[in-house]
């Protein structure tokens, strides 16, 4: 019988170009309410704590609550982070060095949605950071004539998503379409004036018995928002071969294709992928072009840790324009 809770607790070392090395622990709580069919979403609660060698200090309670049926998904984040941030410049113009700005802030993310039709959410969305800049190191010179301000993010809109995935932690069939629109000002309380929306579109398909992942993320932001809340190319998650923020302008956009392996009899919790990614950040129209896309290409290695909970220790490797980057975490990239 599948049984209704599902508790792992596991020490943390992972590795990312934004982070360098890091310790902690995490556990990850997967759970169906009491008459609740198996088959429905589970509801699922994620707690972590790190500190990592650029002296970061993460911790975080994230969840993805369902109720019965399905009515309603309530998903996002509590969290503090004091965080070493890189910064190489705006635009397609980067510094080679990258200098750093040193950022304490609580953070609070919510999406409170009502499944409308099957498989469709759609409500309101609201994200709140209180951004503490505390020292800048600008030893490459390229915060000159950058504004950096402390200030709070405080983001009122909505959300809708879409979701035909089969398996939450590694679908191999079905769909996720998300998307999420905020406006931040004065009178939702922030410091600045800005609107921010962000898509992301996964297409998973089971391919030789192995599984097929693509993905479109995008992200545009219209008026004067800080230099921290940019869109932001690169990490372990959107274009790995990239540190995440070496581009950032107000608009980027990355497509990714992953071909994920699970090896089987005593391999069986061991896998693999191979993926390649392309994509563009800028603040014109008249940017977009060949000259100005980033490509990366990469491999990684998966080990299962939950085989209830289908969630992975993924180890990857990935090449961009220029150089190599090295991620270890958890979960997909997408």
């Amino acid at each position: 019988m599948e049984k209704r809770v599902n508790f792992i607790a596991i020490p943390l070392i992972f590795y990312l170009p934004e982070t360098n090395l890091g310790f902690g622990a995490a556990s990850n709580l997967s759970l169906h309410w009491k008459n609740q069919d198996l088959d429905e979403r589970p509801t699922q609660f994620t707690i972590g704590g790190a500190y990592t060698l650029n002296k970061q200090l993460l911790s975080y309670v994230s969840y993805q609550i369902y109720t019965i049926k399905e009515t309603f998904w309530f998903r996002g984040e509590l969290g503090y982070y004091d965080y070493v941030y890189p910064f190489f410049g705006i635009g397609q113009n980067i510094a080679v060095e990258s200098s750093n700005f040193f950022s304490k802030y609580p953070r609070f993310r919510i999406d409170a949605m009502h499944q409308v039709i099957p498989d469709v959410f759609i409500g309101l969305s609201y994200r709140f950071d209180d951004y503490d800049i505390t020292s800048i190191d600008n030893d490459q010179n390229v915060f000159d004539g950058v504004d950096i301000s402390d200030g709070i993010t405080s983001g009122i809109g909505f959300a809708a998503v879409v979701d035909t995935r089969n398996i939450i932690n590694y679908p191999s069939e079905g769909m996720l379409f998300d998307l999420v629109y905020h406006i931040n000002d004065d009178i939702t309380g922030a410091t600045f004036d800005y609107s921010a929306l962000q898509v992301s579109f996964s297409k998973y398909l089971s391919v030789g018995g192995h599984v097929l992942a693509l993905n479109y993320n995008s992200v545009n932001i219209f008026g004067d928002a800080p230099l921290y809340e940019l869109a932001l190319f690169g990490g372990g998650k959107r274009s790995r071969g990239y540190i995440e923020g070496e581009y950032r302008a107000n608009n980027s956009f990355a497509i990714q294709a992953e071909y994920r392996i699970r090896f089987k009899n005593k391999l069986k919790r061991f896998g693999a992928v191979f993926f390649a990614s392309a994509g563009q950040i800028f603040d014109d129209l008249d940017e977009i072009g060949t000259r100005n896309t980033h490509p990366a290409i990469g491999t990684g290695l998966r080990f299962l840790l939950s085989p209830e909970q289908n969630l992975n220790l993924r180890l990857d490797t990935g090449i961009g324009r220029n150089g190599l980057q090295f991620y270890l975490t958890f979960a997909e990239a997408f």
